[in-house]
């Protein structure tokens, strides 16, 4: 028995040729169907049936024809491959094939006819909108899903639709046309359409006839079991396969023995022998193979076997426990047991357990097992037992002990060292160091529940929190529980920290107006309305680049001050700051523009210097003023005297002087002339007064002529009016 069970998991070399396989047929499906709508999904299956010794790994190529061309090809140790068309085109119609290639052996499937049906209409496009008459104009007829070769028919419409211009496109899926607009066309219309060149071509006549004589190079095999092919197991089962050569040939013949797509045995000589002792799983369809390098025959036999007794049965039933699962050390009872053995049969025979990787309990008799069950005993467990030299082995029942749950570790990731700042995500994990899975870890903020997750190994679990508000922060834990009905636990609290952003931030500026006595100082009050401590301000002024001034770092308050002493018109600009924490995000204040003004008291020496220089002037106008004011009642007092002396000599009079243009002409300048009408106006006004200066006058100066004035006065009665 054991050395036909090393000759079964062998492979066999027969006269130094390795046989592991052989390829039984091969077969190409269309999917959905053979016929299909232009636009849908096609899928050309190819299976093949290979039998082959035991577990051999076999590697195929499979190769995809369409029309005899190859399509597709792909190498698998599977026995079927799949080629599939997205939206398969009018073109992919055709005859296709598969065909596989194993080592030195293969096979091709049968063509099948693949039609796609449902013609898209041809896309269209003009190069202008707008033409004038003589100009040409080219039209582009497209098919973009189909394959070439194929015919495209042009037509252009005026009143009614001309002869098409025929485009043949034998490597292309478009083509085009010129045509020139004629005198007197107005709206022209052109179209398109397109003719595949795919259609059936009749079949040619007859040849010559030619005659070939067929040599059979080996005969069908022929199978033979023993003892019948209908028996009980326990018996030895004998098969045996016999083929017969060709003496005209001379190929190698190997034969294979086959049950289903197992091989069994092979040989390259005329017989092969298999034999066994049988059980039912050895009930089913043998098959002898013939195989040459080019041709195969077969033949088939049905075996059944009766079964000598049923295949055992193994149970758990668990002690003192309502829950379906085992929690570790409770005690349970394994029970294997044959159906149709009647118990004082079953009490004589021998049973065992078998675990895990093929541990073997002896079990009482009656198959009977009591034990406490620890976490390390979880795994697929089955019995056997032996019966007349058939042993027979139970289906596995899997036995999982859910160990509790320890107390779990609650951790927050830190990515490169940065704090969690408010807005981005707060990453925890929780793990628990021992417990069966799956594990259900449940995360809870200040008591609050806010996710829950189950993990089907012993590996952490991942949460996700969304830091986007203040109340983020604060004590976090999670919790561990499994199937273990006495198994829960709870992390320590996590103290998580989250950073604030800095926001809204302002610049106070002392004085308010932004103008600076020179020399005097200047105060600047950078304050952020929000931000975790603790705060670094900058403060800047820009003059055209932007100065750093200074950078302070404040850990208990959330301003900062900087002082610019000093001031002078070299330190105008705009003055801002910024502020950041450890979130690495900065905010700016506004900027305020502040000036150098004049300092007060230069102002009052500038304002007295200036006050005194005005009234300087004020006073040599004055002066000015009343000198020329003075050398003009001089010069008409000498004038008056002048007019005089005139009218005694017989020359013109004051009134004469007054109405003759010929006089104003003979003034020298406008000083002159200001002197002399100031003269006639004060004389007319005040005639007394001139008359008491003229008094005073001749008494201080006895004029010779005195008489003679008078006398032209009496005659004279306007002299007067002169002076």
């Amino acid at each position: 028995m054991y050395l036909a069970v090393v000759l079964l998991l062998a492979p066999w070399m027969v006269g130094g040729q390795s046989v592991n396989f052989t390829i039984n047929s091969i077969e190409l499906q269309a999917l959905p169907s053979k016929t299909i709508i232009n636009g849908d999904n096609l899928q050309l299956k190819c299976l093949v049936d290979i039998a082959k010794i035991g577990h051999f790994v076999l590697a195929s190529t499979f190769t995809f024809f369409k029309d005899d061309n190859l399509i597709h090809n792909v190498t698998t140790t599977s026995s079927e491959a799949i080629y599939t068309i997205q939206n398969a085109s009018v073109s992919r119609s055709g005859f296709y094939k598969c065909q596989i290639n194993a080592e030195t052996r293969h096979k091709t499937s049968e063509e099948i006819k693949v039609k796609v049906t449902g013609l898209s209409a041809p896309l269209i496009s003009i190069t202008k909108m707008e033409v004038s008459e003589g100009d040409e104009i080219t039209v582009r007829c497209e098919a973009p899903n189909e394959e070439p070769p194929m015919t495209f028919n042009f037509y252009k419409t005026v009143k009614e639709r001309g002869l098409p211009k025929r485009k043949r496109a034998p490597n292309t899926n478009y083509a085009e046309t010129t045509y020139e607009i004629k005198e007197g066309e107005s709206i022209l219309h052109f179209e398109c359409t397109l003719k595949l060149m795919i259609e059936d071509e009749p079949e040619s006549p007859l040849s010559r006839r030619q005659t070939v004589t067929v040599v059979e190079p080996f005969s069908t095999p022929t199978i033979t079991v023993r003892p019948s092919n209908n028996f009980t197991e326990g018996a030895v089962m004998e098969v045996t396969c016999t083929v017969q050569k060709s003496y005209r040939r001379s190929e190698v013949v190997s034969i294979t023995l086959q049950k289903g797509n197992q091989i069994l045995k092979a040989s390259n000589s005329e017989r092969l022998t298999y034999s066994q002792v049988a059980t039912v799983s050895d009930m089913g369809n043998y098959t002898c193979k013939a195989e040459g390098r080019t041709a195969s025959k077969t033949t088939s036999a049905m075996v059944k076997v009766k079964e000598l007794f049923p295949r055992p049965r193994l149970t758990l039933k668990q002690m003192n426990n309502k829950t379906e699962f085992i929690n570790d050390g409770d005690l349970v009872t394994l029970e294997c047991s044959v159906s149709s053995l009647p118990p004082q049969e079953s009490s004589k025979q021998d049973f065992y357990l078998i675990v895990n990787k093929g541990e073997r309990r002896h079990m009482r008799r009656g198959g009977k097992f009591m034990m406490h069950l620890r976490s390390a005993d979880s795994g697929d467990y089955k019995c056997e037992v032996t019966i007349a030299n058939i042993t027979k082995t139970s289906e596995q029942v899997p036995v999982k002990v859910y160990a509790p749950v320890t107390k779990p570790e609650l951790k927050q990731i830190i990515k490169d060292n940065k704090m969690v700042v408010l807005g981005d995500t707060l990453i925890l994990t929780c793990r628990s160091p021992t417990g069966t899975p799956p594990i259900e870890y449940t995360l809870y903020r200040e008591g609050v529940l806010l996710e829950s997750k189950e993990k089907k190994d012993n590996s952490e679990v991942t949460f996700m929190v969304n830091t986007t508000k203040l109340h983020d922060l604060g004590h976090y834990q999670c919790s561990a529980s499994n199937r273990n009905q006495k198994s829960s636990a709870l992390s320590e609290v996590l103290n998580v920290t989250v950073i604030t952003p800095v926001r809204e931030v302002s610049l106070l500026i002392i004085p308010g107006n932004g103008e600076v006595e020179e020399g005097a100082e200047l105060s600047l009050v950078c304050e952020a309305k929000y931000g975790t401590l603790p705060l670094t301000f900058y403060f800047y002024v820009k003059k055209g680049a932007e100065i750093l001034l200074r950078n302070v770092t404040e850990t208990d308050i959330m301003h900062a001050q900087h002082t610019v002493s000093l001031f002078t018109k070299e330190k105008d600009g705009a003055y801002f700051c910024k502020a950041s924490n450890k979130a690495n995000k900065i905010a700016s204040s506004g900027s305020v523009e502040v000036k150098a003004i004049l300092a007060r008291w230069k102002a009052a020496v500038i304002a007295t210097f200036v006050f005194v220089i005005i009234v300087a002037a004020i006073a040599i106008a004055l002066y000015l003023y009343l000198d020329k004011k003075k050398k003009g009642k001089n010069i008409l007092s000498d004038s008056s005297r002048s007019s005089k002396a005139v009218n005694s000599s017989g020359e013109k009079s004051a009134a004469d002087v007054k109405s003759d243009d010929s006089y104003f002409g003979s003034v020298q300048n406008e000083e002159e002339l200001h002197i002399l009408r100031t003269a006639e106006e004060t004389n007319g006004n005040n005639q007394q007064n001139h008359e008491v200066e003229y008094t005073e006058a001749d008494g201080s100066a006895p004029d010779p002529h005195h008489d003679s004035v008078e006398n032209n006065s009496n005659e004279n009665p306007n002299t007067n009016n002169l002076t």
